[in-house]
């Protein structure tokens, strides 16, 4: 995988994260919804890493 297209899917990805995030109700979030966005960040991260 070419370095320009794990940019690319590592900016697709934080802006789907900060999409979800954004579309979030703080009176309605669940503790599950926290821990799909904390497994999204680890997902994040470990790409990042093999960058």
């Amino acid at each position: 995988m070419s370095e320009t297209t794990k940019v690319n899917y590592l900016k697709e990805r934080l802006e789907n994260f900060l999409d979800i995030l954004d579309g979030m109700d703080p009176e309605t979030t669940q503790v599950e919804d926290i821990d799909r966005l904390i497994s999204m960040m680890d997902e994040l991260e470990e790409k990042i890493k093999e960058a």
